[in-house]
């Protein structure tokens, strides 16, 4: 039997969010290959991957732009159910529910069984009697299952559950039917429920709202950039709000916008001698103006090149010329 089968066989039932093969991982590989290369160093290493996590998020900022803005244009016969997607999902998500509601004419709904609690419906490819799936519908949860398990797997509404909403006239797509990872929403909380209580993932919370504060403020940069008083004003704003929040937290002496300085703000580092450590903790307008003086007379306020005396010292007078003896 043929690979594609057994893995299929293998991952139905469990969540691999439609990942068979290690495609994305590949393709991961090769994204970051057009920025490094095997002869770099540890700095342009850094460097150069730092590039490439910004040309990811400049992707999926662009995609969520794309699902945020803008309706697409409705192709299939059941215009409500596909509204309702298109609101939910997001645009590559949508995409794919699309052409299973397109699908939806292959499949035909040919009994309903009432059972207690729900109703099970029996679905069969047109004009192949002996393909059929059974779709459990619960009426207290308004749950919807079916047996091949394509929402178990992948987390999408299989056709053979989209032709029971169609054949019962549901006009929005249940809740129990939408996966919290594929709508437009995801990003606004990392929030597991379980028997009533959240659980919050505190490193994954951390690395969400610290990429959405940065995206933020990438989208405030490009803004005020080229305005003078803009650039100033939101400046000054954040730097404030920075220094109450500390002050609230109680961060006033860490390091950082709030540590020392004048009110708070953040001042110019210490200058220091470059060779040498004798002055080296002095700051610079602490230390005392160095004068020059002549190296011939001694006198301070001129070089030795200046010096007036230089011709009355170096010629001695007639007086003290000692006569030279000759023999």
């Amino acid at each position: 039997m043929k690979k594609l089968y057994w893995a299929t066989a293998y991952i139905r039932g469990r969540f691999f969010a439609g990942i068979r093969t290690t495609s994305r991982c590949e393709l991961l590989h090769a994204k970051l290959g057009r920025f490094v290369e095997r002869r770099y160093g540890i700095l342009d290493f850094v460097t150069n991957f730092q590039r490439c996590v910004e040309f990811l998020r400049d992707n999926e900022d662009e995609m969520d732009f794309r699902s945020s803005y803008g309706t697409p244009v409705l192709q299939t016969q059941f215009p409500k159910l596909e509204k309702s997607g298109a609101m939910k999902y997001t645009r590559e998500i949508f995409s794919r529910f699309r052409e299973s509601l397109q699908r939806y004419v292959r499949i035909t709904v040919v009994e309903s069984q009432p059972r207690e609690g729900g109703t099970i419906y029996v679905t069969q490819k047109y004009m192949q009697p002996g393909r059929k799936w059974n779709v459990m519908h619960v009426l207290a949860l308004d749950k919807y299952t079916c047996s091949c398990q394509r929402m178990e797997s992948f987390g999408l509404p299989c056709v053979h559950i989209l032709s029971v909403l169609v054949w019962l006239d549901v006009g929005s797509l249940p809740d129990t039917l939408v996966l919290g990872r594929w709508t437009k929403s995801a990003k606004f909380g990392l929030y597991d429920d379980i028997a009533g209580e959240k659980i919050v993932d505190i490193a994954a919370l951390y690395r969400m709202r610290m990429g959405t504060f940065l995206q933020h403020r990438e989208c405030l940069a490009q803004l005020v950039y080229n305005n003078d008083d803009l650039f100033k004003l939101y400046s000054e704003q954040i730097v404030q709000e920075a220094i109450s929040l500390e002050s609230m937290n109680d961060l006033g002496n860490s390091v950082g916008i709030g540590g020392g300085g004048d009110n708070g703000r953040v001042l110019d580092p210490i200058g220091v001698c470059t060779k040498g450590t004798g002055r080296g903790n002095v700051q610079v307008g602490a230390r005392g103006t160095k004068r020059r003086k002549c190296s011939t007379c001694g006198i301070v306020g001129h070089r030795r090149t200046q010096c007036q005396n230089q011709a009355n010292m170096s010629v001695p007078n007639s007086q003290d010329e000692v006569p030279r003896m000759v023999s």
